[in-house]
């Protein structure tokens, strides 16, 4: 067992092997706590071992969000990953304590292809209100006015990259310089669990995108055509960008910082609770099928790798009255 696991979790796997389960079983339960511990580092951006104690909620709906929108597993893959977590939980809990508590507030994804519920996309009315809202100052205090300059365009263009191109949380979060074309309008998202595509920016998007770079202070600002990090993630205390001593050059702003900043700005709005990026995407999505868009373009535009993949989607839009409709595509 490698050392980056909990010892917890090297117990419980010899105990599914002293209980007779197959290798092939320990192997596979093995390689999906090793993804999910993985994950976790990533989206932490650590190095070192992490106490699942600490894992919230929120990060076990952010890595189920991505199986689902960024690789694309099968819903019957989600499924056996949050048996999996589940079971370690219980082991846990029979030990006397809970590592991993929070999923048992998470449920798995149904088998069928359900159509989506209205709280799973933006009407035509929240999205106005979130996108005025999040390019004004309306609500913030004078200690946040003070930063606000630096990543006020930050926020604006990550939240129409979810709502006006259908990018997923690990798209946004991958992006780097070599990603994008200011010359050309141009993104490129290129990570290896999708086809690479080209997007193309509109105008006033580009113009967001160029004014934050240019809002980064110099010295610390990602280098034009390197791999250096699109979103630089900010160090409120300081009042500047972080810059990673480690990676010699600007920090990556991590998962969870990204999925903050949309709930922070969803509250300052004062919109309902639980719209995250994937409900932006879900958006996306619905409104390109209500507009005419054929399956194949669709799938085209966002990545995704199989028509099953937009099933739920077309399922949504068959169910849709005329009056929700109206309030998706006013």
């Amino acid at each position: 067992m490698e050392p980056e696991f909990p010892a917890f979790i090297e117990d419980y796997l010899n105990q599914l092997l002293l209980k007779g389960r197959k290798d092939s079983t320990i192997r596979r339960y093995q390689y999906d706590l090793f993804d999910f511990s993985n994950w976790l580092r990533q989206a932490r951006q650590t190095t070192e071992v992490i106490d699942w104690k600490t894992i919230s909620t929120e990060e076990l709906e952010l890595f189920f969000e991505e199986l689902s929108s960024g690789r694309n597993y099968h819903i019957r893959t989600i499924r056996r990953i949050h048996s999996v977590l589940k079971q370690v939980s219980r082991y846990q809990k029979s030990l006397g304590s809970s590592e991993l508590r929070p999923i048992e507030d998470i449920e798995p994804p149904e088998l069928t292809a359900n159509p989506l519920s209205e709280s799973e996309w933006l009407t035509e009315k929240e999205r106005t209100v979130l996108l005025r809202s999040v390019m004004s100052d309306h609500g913030l205090s004078d200690q946040q006015m003070e930063t606000f300059h630096f990543y006020k365009e930050r926020n604006v263009f990550m939240v129409r990259l979810f709502l006006h191109y259908g990018l997923t949380l690990r798209e946004v979060h991958q992006l780097s310089m070599t990603n994008i074309k200011f010359e050309r309008n141009e993104l490129v998202i290129d990570h290896e669990s999708a086809p690479a595509r080209n997007i193309t920016l509109e105008e006033q998007d580009k113009k967001l995108a160029y004014t934050y770079y240019k809002q980064i202070p110099e010295p610390v600002r990602p280098r034009l055509h390197s791999a250096d990090p699109f979103f630089v993630a900010f160090d409120f205390k300081r009042k500047t960008f972080h810059w990673s001593y480690d990676d010699d050059g600007p920090k990556r702003m991590t998962i969870i910082a990204m999925q903050k900043m949309l709930r922070m700005e969803v509250k300052r709005a004062q919109l309902r609770k639980g719209i995250s990026a994937q409900t932006l995407r879900h958006t996306f999505i619905l409104q390109k099928l209500i507009n005419g868009m054929s399956q194949d373009e669709l799938i085209d535009i966002i990545g995704y790798t199989s028509p099953l993949s937009i099933k739920r989607y077309l399922n949504t839009a068959q169910h849709m009255t005329k009056e929700q409709i109206a309030r998706l595509n006013k």
